[in-house]
């Protein structure tokens, strides 16, 4: 809970009093209103009272998982078999959430003259329980309310206040909604079964097929008893809900390749070339049923028939791909390598115009180290140089975006049949999106190999891009598929590794990476224009610019809050300032791509035992604040009721001559975007920890029959250092894990 800053209950009043939910002040801060001040001193009493409740542990639990797998295999030379079974049970830290996975798997292998057959049998069921009430109720619920009762009970209206506007307003407890018979739950159910055969003729020469194919069923319900609080004003036959949705889908993938490998002397020839398919299909049908009279029955029979103007739903999608590849590899002497790739593939994804794209790459390789002039040494032991060019393409779309897309209207039954209209258009001409890529590499090892240093540099241009283009509403839809622009990037990955001590009972190793990465658009000229403007409307960070990198982030620039008048001072682009915020005058004002951005971490093994750790970090780059812009600021009138940030009371503009980040108290129009909340995002996190034993040798395992044992003890998200301070986890609280294992084999 470290990252959540809610004011308490003495804090949330004075907060309300000043930002005018009571009303306006008179000059000595009273309210003025009879009836918000006889509210105001109730809750102020409560306050007195000692009531300041912690809503934010109420929820949760201690989240515990554990997992245990068995595994027994045999056979002989000939015949090989594997059975296992693993379960894993997950409670999660907010309670009524909860993970059980069973999984059972079959292995066999037969291998008979020059034939091998393999298969594998997989067969996975997932239950999943998930909170009917998100953690973000119980963080927006105010401190000066009771949880329970005189009587210890939970009530589910803490608080009636009666407005003249909007009538009459129930303040209720999230604890009773939490404690009511919903639920949200699902089932999934994967079977996968892969066989590969392969033939040998002679030991240079391999032909292998697979086939695999996996078939799944998922199960979603979401119950919502009559008694929940969004239902207290709903009318009596339409109160509770019932929502189910139902996915079967299956795929299969095919292949068949053949391979060929020899030495000559001093050369050495791989290739491989083959084919092939594959095809993803689901079903997905959903309904919704609505007016339970009781929660102890959530049968959809026990309801009172469908929302208005709804109806069950299904939408159906299948993709199909087929490749041809080849690939061709030669080394000269361990001196000079060259592999080349060529691939044709196909996919349903893109139009009937082009539903085939060709990429191929190049690379090079040359081993310095094993050039007659290089002269062996202990300082310098390896050094290799790298070349590759190529361009992928990319195939990972919507299965519908190609094509055109009608909604039926049964509602309007005619002597002509079912009505239609295009609810989406698709694009028969839309072309693989294709990056042009080169990367130079070096690779050097020193020191009898302690260290080991890859340095890599790449540049690509993707051209063309693939956007949705939005489509004036006239037209009857909101967007297109089509081909816009092109991109590049360019950047420099490091990776290095030293053994500090190396010996046969110890050895302590340290290791990082960096990478740096820059990327601009081109060709876009004004064609997204429109979406600049829906970004400046929508208060989006994003542009589309060319020569502008697609993670800048776009805002007006701020002189600050006016000590004067608590208004929000502007920047123009000339550099004069206003009190008027205009989208004309934003500009780049951070970018979300960081400057570097890697991890580091070192590993240490003595005599059995072991202990590992990562950290990860990420420097030069902006954020955009979220937790400032919208739970410091940009509070309307009715939010102002539920807890907020204590930034909101401390942090803002309350009279002249406040020096304050933020603008006026009592402000509660709509903040627009500007330099305020972009700040840097220097992070550093120790991502993972773990220390254990293990041992093949102990005396003791021959006692209980047992070949080796090891024991783990592992930690995630441990620490983290960052110059930004935001809350993690609002629907479902974040949270750090501490996980053990034990293995024995036998």
């Amino acid at each position: 809970m470290t990252d959540y800053n809610l004011m308490n209950s003495s804090e949330k009043l004075e907060y309300e009093r000043l930002a005018g939910y009571y009303g306006s002040l008179d000059s000595n801060g009273n309210i003025i209103d009879e009836y918000y001040r006889s509210l105001y001193n109730q809750r102020l009493l409560r306050s007195k009272q000692g009531i300041d409740s912690y809503w934010l542990n109420e929820p949760l639990q201690t989240g515990f998982t554990q997992s245990h797998n068995i595994f027994a295999e045999g056979g002989d030379a000939a015949f090989r078999y594997g059975i296992g079974m693993t379960y894993t049970q997950t409670n999660g830290v907010m309670k009524n959430s909860s993970r059980d996975i069973l999984n059972g798997n079959v292995q066999l292998t037969y291998r008979i003259d020059k034939f091998a057959f393999t298969n594998q049998t997989n067969i996975t069921n997932t239950d999943v329980e998930n909170p009917t009430v998100s953690f973000s109720k119980f963080a927006q619920t105010n401190p000066f309310y009771d949880k329970y009762n005189e009587y210890g009970e939970v009530e589910q209206v803490m608080e009636e206040i009666i407005s003249a506007t909007s009538g009459t307003q129930y303040i209720t407890n999230p604890l009773w909604d939490f404690n009511q018979s919903s639920y949200d739950k699902s089932n999934q159910l994967t079977f996968v079964n892969n066989f590969q055969i392969e033939y040998r003729p002679i030991s240079e020469l391999r032909i292998r097929g697979k086939f695999g194919l996996t078939v799944g069923r998922y199960n979603a319900q979401v119950f919502k008893s009559p008694e929940m609080s969004e239902f207290l004003t709903t009318e009596v036959l339409k109160k509770g809900s019932y929502n189910e949705s139902n996915t079967k889908s299956s795929s299969y993938d095919g292949s068949l390749d053949v391979s060929y490998g020899k030495t000559f002397g001093e050369h050495t020839v791989n290739a491989i070339g083959g084919m092939q398919i594959s095809e993803n299909q689901s079903n997905l049908s959903i309904f919704q049923a609505i007016g339970y009279s009781s929660d102890m029955f959530s049968n959809p029979n026990f309801s009172n028939g469908y929302p208005e103007g709804g109806k069950p739903s299904s939408s159906i999608s299948r993709i199909r791909h087929a490749s041809y590849y080849a690939n061709f590899n030669y080394g000269y002497q361990l001196r000079y390598l060259l592999d080349f790739n060529l691939r044709s593939d196909g996919s349903s994804v893109y139009g009937v115009d082009n539903p085939f794209s060709t990429t191929w790459s190049l690379g090079l390789g040359w081993n310095i180290h094993n050039e007659s002039f290089f002269r062996q040494n202990n300082i310098l032991n390896y050094m290799k140089l790298r070349y590759s060019v190529g361009n992928p393409g990319n195939a990972n779309l919507n299965a519908k975006m190609a094509n055109s897309v009608y909604t039926y209207y049964t509602s309007y039954p005619n002597m002509f049949g079912l009505s239609a209209l295009v609810k989406t258009w698709g694009n028969s001409g839309l072309k693989w999106q294709r990056t042009n890529e080169q990367n130079w590499g070096l690779d050097v090892e020193m020191f009898q190999n302690r260290l080991r240093l890859n340095v890599d540099y790449f540049r690509k241009k993707t051209d063309p891009l693939l956007l949705n283009i939005d489509f004036p509403p006239s037209s009857g839809i909101t967007s297109v598929p089509m081909n816009i622009g092109a991109m590049r990037n360019q950047g420099v990955t490091f990776t290095g590794s030293y053994i500090i001590i190396r010996k046969p009972d110890m050895n302590w190793t340290v290791n990082a990476n960096l990478r740096h990465i820059t990327s601009e658009y081109y060709n876009i000229g004004d064609l997204l224009e429109k979406y600049n403007e829906k970004g400046r409307t929508n208060q989006s960070l994003i542009r589309y610019y060319d020569g502008a990198s697609p993670t800048a982030l776009y805002a007006v620039r701020s002189a600050g809050i006016d000590p004067m008048t608590g208004n929000e001072i502007f920047i123009r682009k000339d550099g004069s300032y206003t009190f008027k915020w205009d989208s004309a005058d934003e500009v780049i004002c951070g970018d979300s791509t960081p400057d570097i951005e890697g991890a580091f971490g070192s590993s240490f093994y003595w005599k059995g035992f072991s202990i590992n750790a990562i950290f990860s970090y990420r420097y030069g780059g902006q954020a955009f604040l979220s937790t400032l812009f919208n739970k410091v600021e940009n509070i309307s009138d009715v939010q102002v009721k539920y807890n907020q940030d204590k930034r909101a009371l401390y942090g803002r503009w309350q009279k002249p001559g406040d020096i304050a980040k933020f603008k006026r108290i009592d402000d509660t129009t709509v903040t627009n975007m500007s330099s305020r909340f972009i700040a840097d995002d220097n992070t550093l996190e120790l991502s993972t920890l773990s220390v254990g034993y293990e041992t093949t040798t102990g005396k003791w395992l021959q006692s209980i029959g047992a070949s080796s044992f090891n024991v783990r003890i592992y930690g995630n998200n441990l620490f983290r250092l960052s110059t930004i301070k935001e809350e993690r986890g609002i629907d479902y609280p974040f949270s750090r894990k501490i996980s053990a294992s034990i293995g024995v084999r036998f």
